[in-house]
């Protein structure tokens, strides 16, 4: 007389194997996760780094060589962006008149790259925006040659937004010959990796040096446009 197996799984084996999934979910998850926030990251930066420099294209056409653009003195910031940024995106609300340590237009302030010792700034002029990649833009004017904006990619969810993963840094500096928005580096017409991985003035490195005016963090727009427009492994994040 022939009998039967039961070639199922027991409740136990089931149990089991769904254990091990989870298990393996559990530590595969959070890696996903970061990759592809770091892939939509640098996805973004190149879009605002493309998206920067299309506005200066088009007040270019508008208002002639660069040589000939206004408000280049540093008290004259806003006059300069509302003259030749504005125009081109679509502005929700701006402001000149941010205080320290305060949101401006309900953007957090920037924060150093993970280090919490270096402080937070302010800048001259806000602009918040709904239209593209990036969502707003803190403007600041070093002096009468250049111009520096912190582009917000994303809404940051906390107090302050982290330079290197929230905002990204680039300089507009009227004394290149044909000016366009680059990315912030410690020589915009040579741009040396280890030295943007360096622990130099606004690097893109915790340990970088800095302060409110530069945090360490500035560099990274840079360090993600030499490796391709990609997030590589040793990048700070």
């Amino acid at each position: 007389m022939f009998t039967l197996k039961n070639n199922g799984f027991t409740l136990a084996e089931v149990l089991i194997t769904l254990g091990v999934i989870g298990i393996v979910a559990t530590m595969t998850l959070p890696m996903l996760i970061e990759n592809y926030q770091k892939k939509v990251t640098a996805t973004s930066v190149k879009k605002a780094y493309s998206e920067l420099n299309q506005i200066i294209e088009r007040a270019r056409a508008d208002y002639g060589d660069t040589s000939g653009w206004e408000y280049y003195e540093q008290d004259n910031l806003s006059k300069w962006v509302q003259t030749y940024i504005e125009p081109y995106i679509e502005v929700v609300q701006h402001t000149d008149s941010c205080k320290m340590n305060v949101k401006c237009l309900g953007l957090a302030l920037p924060e150093a790259l993970k280090a919490k010792t270096h402080g937070n700034s302010t800048v001259g002029h806000y602009v918040l925006t709904k239209k593209g990649d990036s969502i707003g833009y803190a403007f600041f004017r070093y002096d009468d040659s250049w111009t520096r904006v912190r582009v917000y990619i994303r809404n940051p969810r906390g107090k302050y937004a982290t330079a290197g993963k929230d905002i990204f840094t680039w300089i507009f500096n009227m004394k290149d010959k044909n000016p366009t928005f680059k990315p912030h580096t410690f020589n915009t017409n040579k741009y040396d990796r280890n030295a943007v991985l360096g622990t130099a003035w606004g690097a893109c490195n915790p340990k970088a040096s800095g302060s409110g005016y530069m945090l360490p963090g500035d560099a990274c727009a840079t360090l993600i446009m030499i490796d391709g427009w990609e997030i590589k492994d040793d990048y700070p994040w």
